[in-house]
């Protein structure tokens, strides 16, 4: 049993180094074409897979690490959310979900029957390609900033609605597979029916527990994971706090799923929950590395679906497929989007954004072929779809971006008087980012100092501070704090590094102020960087790093000292520095 064991375990690490390997060679040699990391991915997985070279024969053993990526994903998007910026627009943006949702199914199945399916085989596969990919969608949209614009959170919006319609589709696959004539049965454990009244209302029940039992882990979680955190941060580790919130994010996964939906909902919700904390800022960033490296195992593992001689077979069929796919997908979304009162660039961009399928569309498609609503050759026909939508996916989105002129000259919809689905400022950065300001990391004696004077100028600041005491207290007072490690580049970046006057470093720790400067410099090349160290040598490696001026503390002491010493000798020994005479005699 232990040598079963043992390979298992090393087939397991032999396929992980396979395809990061891949996927890192892959993404190197795609960089000179300007070809996104995760297109890069995806072809990865189909070259290494087994409908290819092989070399990767079986990666179902790695859906794990798939299901953890977009944990850790999904986790990171509600640590974004906080429910202040979305409760004026929830409304229009669950419409909007719904709604683009129902019209691409709807536009979907006649066109599926046109290409040949049968109308149950047709609307499965209609069912699947409405479906958007989160992962793909959502990584594109945090590296571009713009999960905080309008575009973001309402492309975000949808998708979390079709994520909870999966589970509606997954329930239709019996009575699709019934329609279809299928002779195959619910698998074990079905319980949801849809024939007689005792099954309706049997589902209308099941739906309104599982809907009440999400509410009430929201209001348990926001009032219990924010102490877990503080708690965990007693010790001043990092670490332990980032232990703590990734192990919340799994927690809630699983009672998610037990409830009945999905491990990345679960993550979602976590990190919803702690979307209103100090905490979110570093938490995001801590991840961030991690979840990088499951994100790449992820889709090159989807990248393994391609099958290349379907692929040849039917190229002409993948291709119109396509094409029509992401065309209707894009008008509809976009028309959808208009309609409910964004802008007509906001309504294009989020359009094209999610013109492609998903990740979810891969497993209604696989539960429609369990089920023989589907054959064998349109399974791997619209797998090829999925997967050739998810590598042209960046360039749509770049492309939304672009027309964002041409939808500016278009406007609202006639029908609508006040928008609630723009951004406010037009463009849509974050408050930090509309005005120039002042970063300092430390709030201790002197970082304390520096704020007040820069205050008593007309100046902004804005606090970076691992005090969660102190992070409370100056919020309370209206200033602007920010929980994290300045070298964190989501913290940062929370602060608005790209729009800041300058980056003032006064914390004691010269490793993390060293850190705090190369990351800052590349974030933002033109920012003034103010450093302080205590010694003298570590003063031209600030230098080296990006700072601007470095101020260290064993020369300041010595230049105040001097000052005193050369005042008392030229205003002779019986006057202090101050100008006022001592008393000298014992």
């Amino acid at each position: 049993m232990l040598v079963a064991a043992s390979d298992a375990d090393w087939a397991i690490i032999t396929d992980l180094v396979v395809i990061l390997v891949s996927a890192a060679l892959v993404a190197v040699v795609m960089q000179p074409m300007r070809l996104a990391a995760i297109p890069a991915y995806l072809i990865a997985g189909a070259v290494v897979g087994p409908r290819a070279l092989g070399l990767v024969p079986s990666p179902e053993g790695l859906g794990a690490i798939s299901h953890l990526a977009i944990i850790l994903l999904l986790f990171g998007i509600g640590l974004e959310l906080h429910l202040s910026v979305l409760k004026h627009r929830l409304a229009h943006m669950i419409a909007a979900g719904i709604g683009s949702c129902l019209l691409s199914v709807g536009a979907g199945w006649p066109i599926a029957v046109w290409f040949g399916l049968a109308p149950p085989a047709a609307l499965a596969v209609s069912m699947a390609l409405a479906l958007s990919s989160t992962a793909l969608v959502m990584r594109i949209i945090t590296q571009r900033r713009e999960l905080r614009r309008m575009r973001g959170r309402l492309a975000l919006s949808i998708l979390v609605i079709q994520d909870l319609i999966v589970l509606g589709m997954l329930a239709a696959i019996p009575a699709l597979a019934a329609w279809a004539g299928s002779d195959m049965t619910p698998t074990a454990g079905t319980t949801v029916r849809f024939t007689g009244d005792g099954g309706a209302l049997q589902f209308a029940v099941e739906a309104i527990l599982r809907v009440s039992a999400v509410a009430l882990l929201i209001v348990v979680g926001r009032l219990v994971l924010p102490r877990v955190l503080r708690e965990s941060f007693k010790g001043r580790s990092l670490e332990v706090m980032t232990l703590a919130g990734v192990a919340a994010a799994l927690l809630t996964a699983v009672v998610a799923q037990a409830i009945g939906f999905s491990l990345e909902m679960g993550a979602f919700l976590a990190g919803f929950m702690l979307a209103g904390t100090p905490f979110r800022h570093q938490l995001s960033g801590q991840i961030g590395p991690l979840r990088d490296i499951f994100i790449a195992v992820f889709f090159t593992t989807l990248g393994m679906k391609l099958d290349p001689s379907i692929v040849a077979q039917w190229w002409w069929v993948i291709l119109a497929g396509g094409a029509v796919m992401m065309a209707f997908k894009a008008a509809l979304i976009s028309g959808v989007c208009w309609a409910l009162g964004t802008t007509a660039s906001i309504a294009i961009a989020v359009g094209l954004s999610l013109a492609q399928a998903g990740e979810f569309s891969l497993i209604v498609l696989g539960a429609a072929h369990d089920k023989g609503i589907i054959d064998n050759a349109t399974t791997a026909t619209a797998i090829a779809i999925v997967v050739i939508s998810l590598v042209l996916t960046p360039a749509l989105v770049e492309l939304g971006g672009r027309f964002a002129r041409v939808g500016a000259a278009i406007g609202t919809a006639p029908w609508v008087k006040s928008s609630l689905l723009r951004d406010p400022s037009g463009s849509g950065p974050s408050p930090l980012n509309r005005g120039k300001h002042v970063i300092i990391a430390g709030y201790g004696p002197i970082g304390c100092l520096i704020a007040e004077q820069l205050e008593r100028v007309g100046v902004d600041a804005v606090i970076v501070e691992l005090n969660p005491a102190t992070v409370q207290e100056q919020s309370r007072k209206g200033r602007r704090v920010i929980f994290g490690d300045v070298g964190n580049v989501e913290v940062l970046e929370s602060a608005g590094i790209g729009k800041a006057h300058a980056l003032v470093l006064t914390i004691p720790d010269e490793e993390a102020v060293l850190r705090a400067c190369a990351v800052a410099r590349r974030r933002a090349p033109d920012i003034f960087i103010a450093a302080r160290t205590r010694v003298v040598s570590k003063q031209a490696g600030l230098m080296e790093v990006g700072a601007d001026s470095v101020t260290v503390d064993e020369t300041s002491a010595a230049t105040q000292m001097l000052r005193a010493v050369m005042a008392c000798i030229e205003m002779g020994p019986d006057e202090d520095t101050s100008g006022t005479r001592r008393d000298l005699s014992p």
